[in-house]
């Protein structure tokens, strides 16, 4: 009988080792499944944000309202003129913070003169 104990030790220590090795990739899975999770929602605020700014930029180009943005964004812009060109900075922020940033420049129109 005492060759058998040595050979039950010896399982149970393999055992052991073999659940550590599955609690460390588990821990290591959780870790990438949660990195994805928060990749994923700042990819959805900043699509939100590059489709905001792309139509806030349409929009001061054709003269019209910007566009309302949904809850917990917010639209600023800064339009400038200067030798016949009008520029503007819109950013776009999400819950207080700048989500993206854009740069947009065309010819001024004169007055009476159809944009398009």
């Amino acid at each position: 009988m005492s060759r058998g104990a040595p050979r039950a030790n010896l399982f149970l220590l393999e055992l052991v080792l073999d659940l550590f090795v599955f609690a460390l990739c588990a821990a290591v899975c959780v870790g990438l499944l949660v990195r994805a999770h928060d990749l994923s929602r700042e990819s959805g605020r900043l699509t939100q944000a590059v489709y905001l700014a792309q139509s806030a930029a349409e929009a001061a180009r054709t003269g019209a309202a910007l566009p309302e943005p949904p809850e917990g964004y917010e639209i600023c812009h800064e339009t400038k003129e200067a030798d016949g060109v009008t520029s503007m900075e819109i950013r776009v922020l999400c819950q207080g913070r700048t989500v993206y940033t854009l740069e947009t420049a065309w010819p001024c129109t004169p007055a009476g003169e159809a944009t398009g």
